[in-house]
């Protein structure tokens, strides 16, 4: 072969592999793009589970895909609180913290990463010491702040905010004598009066999830000792209906705390 002919057939496979990487890269991207439209469409649906695992499937291809790093750590978070078993559950909530931290490292500008990182640090709250609860009660706080600051109509931020409010504002007499031994002591400024309005203020922007929402309103009436209230809030959840296994889950919890109440 001259060189003439050489440097032809050299070009053509340099184009052809170009295109042909071309190809690949754009069938990949297209199947990504395909994967994270129906893994939020299944988020939005209730149907968690089926979401998480594609969020993460879109993760081995893109690492770094900034929906599905912050809907998976949020979907561990919220499919770890109904888990029964404690272990399991703490696997749950250690890989939620796990996603909100490389979520926030790689986004930190981002609303969405303030808001589940504040979220397993809520989970990873519950099941831990008085001493380790009051602490991160102070970075729940922080980020939920800066959640509320960079995405002001995002209801569960603002439902976050209200049961920080609830629960900092009636914690009980050993959890402040624990405080008296940490540094940061207890938040200041939590109240039962922004409790309620933040919690409402969810349920306005928000009208659609009545029930996780108005279940939190009665869960924070019953927690500050107004029964008569709480009763009301939750008589109303039971009359609606469930959109999902979630919705189910949901009207059962208000139907024992409401058994508790009569």
């Amino acid at each position: 072969m001259n060189t003439y002919l050489f440097k032809r057939a050299f070009c053509f496979l340099f184009v052809f592999s170009s295109l042909f990487t071309l190809s690949l890269q754009a069938q990949s991207t297209n199947a990504v793009d395909s994967l994270l439209q129906l893994a939020n469409q299944q988020f939005d649906n209730g149907n968690e589970k089926q979401a998480l695992r594609n969020y993460k499937e879109v993760l081995e291809t893109d690492s770094l895909n900034f929906k599905s790093l912050w809907h998976t750590s949020l979907l561990y978070s919220r499919i770890g609180f109904r888990i029964e078993d404690n272990e399991e559950k703490k696997d749950y909530y250690q890989q939620a913290m796990k996603y909100a931290e490389r979520t926030i490292n790689k986004y930190p500008d981002k609303g969405f990463s303030h808001f589940v990182y504040a979220v397993a640090n809520g989970r990873i709250s519950d099941i831990s010491d008085t001493k380790e609860r009051i602490r991160r009660s102070h970075i729940i706080k922080k980020h939920t702040d800066k959640a509320i600051e960079l995405l002001p109509e995002y209801a569960p931020a603002w439902l976050l905010l209200g049961v920080w409010h609830s629960e900092v504002a009636n914690i009980t007499t050993a959890q402040r004598l624990a405080a008296r031994f940490i540094s940061e002591g207890i938040p200041v400024g939590a109240s039962n009066e922004k409790a309620e309005e933040y919690i409402k203020k969810a349920i306005e922007l928000d009208p659609e999830e009545k029930i996780r929402y108005q279940l939190d309103l009665g869960r924070h009436y019953k927690r500050i000792g107004e029964d008569e209230k709480a009763v009301q809030i939750l008589k109303k959840v039971l009359e609606i209906e469930p959109k999902n296994e979630i919705d189910k889950w949901n009207l059962n919890r208000a139907r024992e705390i409401l058994e508790e109440l009569q």
